[in-house]
């Protein structure tokens, strides 16, 4: 079984199994974003002059209330006594209300804020151009790489006679691998 094993390894380290891989360095030509329209929520404020509210005691209504019933009391006798006190009272809370201390209106300035959906430009990604050895490539990524932009190299070589050896130049932890 060890003989076996030891057979495996040693053909699958004879051949081109496993491709190297070289992490360099490519210039960065240009880093041009990509923009689209999002909507965002924005808060959006307006400022109003309006009145201030009113406090209303009711202390007149109800000192017109007592001082009504006691003097419509003092007129007539028996059930037109009881009409007149409740006239009296009716009478009382009205003028009263009428008559109470009221003080002058004031104005206020009140914030009226809502939200409301903005359209807004949002860079979503970048399309990089860069060059390495020679050529050029393409590719899009979610940030603006800087200058330079890593790149994993890997050699293959086709079995074929006469056939050129190719590189592959990708992004180094991008998404997308290129074989140009």
């Amino acid at each position: 079984m060890n003989k076996r094993w030891i057979r495996m390894v040693l053909a699958a380290s004879a051949g081109a199994a496993v491709p190297a891989v070289a992490q360099e360095q490519a210039l960065v030509l240009s880093a041009v974003p990509v923009v689209q329209q999002r909507t965002v929520a924005q808060q959006v404020c307006r400022i109003a002059q309006e009145v201030a509210p009113q406090v209303d005691t009711g202390t007149g209504a109800l000192l017109g209330t007592v001082a009504g019933g006691v003097v419509g009391n003092r007129f007539g006798s028996g059930e037109g006594r009881a009409l007149a006190t409740l006239f009296g009272v009716v009478l009382g809370a009205l003028w009263s209300e009428r008559i109470e201390d009221r003080p002058v209106p004031q104005m206020q300035q009140v914030r009226h804020c809502t939200l409301q959906g903005v359209m807004q430009p949002q860079v979503v990604a970048y399309d990089v151009h860069y060059q390495y050895a020679g050529r050029q490539y393409s590719v899009q990524l979610p940030q603006d790489p800087g200058p330079t932009l890593s790149v994993q190299v890997t050699p293959s070589n086709s079995m074929q006679p006469g056939a050129r050896t190719q590189q592959t130049a990708s992004p180094s932890g991008g998404e997308s691998n290129f074989e140009h």
